[in-house]
């Protein structure tokens, strides 16, 4: 192995990136362009608010998941929920949370993301207001299938198959 091989091969991105994906481009679409939408930062600390009116950041919230089906299924049915934050600094008016919040309902409402949904609100509420800036939660709930991946086991009949070499003639 070389020094630029890698050791880990690249991945696809993932379901839960994909749909947020789709989520942050509906989002754009339909909302106010007084709002900036993007995926939630990695680090929230760095985030620069100043200078805009208001901020809608995606991210992925976690799952619930139902039990099988029956005793032979192993895939199961999962309700993801993503959340949108509400950054804005007013209340009312065109430029309010109270438009962007129905903007937002609007944008993703009914819709499927990346083949989960329709896209149900959960909740949306008011997290906090600090000098002036307040900061809601809109959550989503989306339901797909969680499909198992397929491990084959072995039949309680099989056994290893060993290979040996015929006994040679000497004469």
């Amino acid at each position: 192995m070389t020094s630029s091989d890698a050791l880990i091969e690249p991945r696809d991105a993932s379901a839960l990136e994909r749909i947020e994906d789709t989520i942050v481009a509906a989002l754009r679409e339909g909302v106010s362009g007084t709002v900036k939408v993007d995926a939630f930062p990695a680090d929230v600390m760095t985030y620069d608010f100043a200078g805009l009116d208001a901020a809608a950041l995606v991210h992925y919230k976690g799952s619930s998941f139902r039990g099988r089906a029956g005793p032979a299924s192993i895939d199961q049915s999962r309700r993801m929920n993503f959340a949108i934050v509400l950054l804005i600094r007013n209340l009312r008016g065109h430029r309010g949370a109270y438009h962007a919040l129905e903007d937002i309902r609007l944008a993703l409402q009914g819709v499927a993301f990346d083949g989960a949904g329709p896209a149900e609100i959960v909740s949306d509420a008011l997290i906090s207001e600090v000098e002036g800036q307040w900061r809601w939660e809109i959550v989503i709930g989306l339901d797909a299938p969680a499909i198992a991946r397929h491990r084959r086991t072995p039949a309680a009949a099989m056994r290893p198959m060993v290979h040996t070499s015929p006994p040679t003639s000497q004469s």
